[in-house]
């Protein structure tokens, strides 16, 4: 399902893969990520994904009201306050969300599915 904006001039139409691309690049920029995980990762089977494959660690979904939830599975450091890292890295793609999009993003939920030295 694609998510179509409307306006006087013409209708713009952007993939949740686009949003999850978004998403996994401005995650990837955050200070404490090691990187993106695939969203299977919670059965116990951890696999860090490649930046080209990054966005197979999100998931987009959109509510009822139009806006925006996104999911991400990311592995963190361990030296790092890993709740520091998820506030930062939910405040980054929140923001670059609505800025390259114009759509609202009513949740961010980090899993943190594993912790690296």
């Amino acid at each position: 399902m694609k998510l179509k904006l409307e306006n006087d001039l013409g209708r713009i139409e952007i993939s949740r893969k686009a949003i999850a691309d978004i998403a996994a690049d401005t995650a990837m920029q955050c200070y404490g990520l090691v990187g993106m995980a695939h969203q299977r990762g919670t059965d116990g089977l951890i696999e860090l994904l490649t930046r080209e494959r990054s966005s197979k660690g999100v998931s987009v979904v959109i509510d009822d009201d139009g806006k925006l939830i996104i999911d991400l599975y990311v592995i963190v450091e361990q030296v790092i306050k890993i709740s520091v890292v998820a506030e930062n890295i939910i405040s980054a793609v929140k923001y670059q969300v609505e800025r390259q999009t114009s759509m609202k993003v009513k949740r961010v939920t980090v899993n943190v599915v594993s912790v690296r030295a």
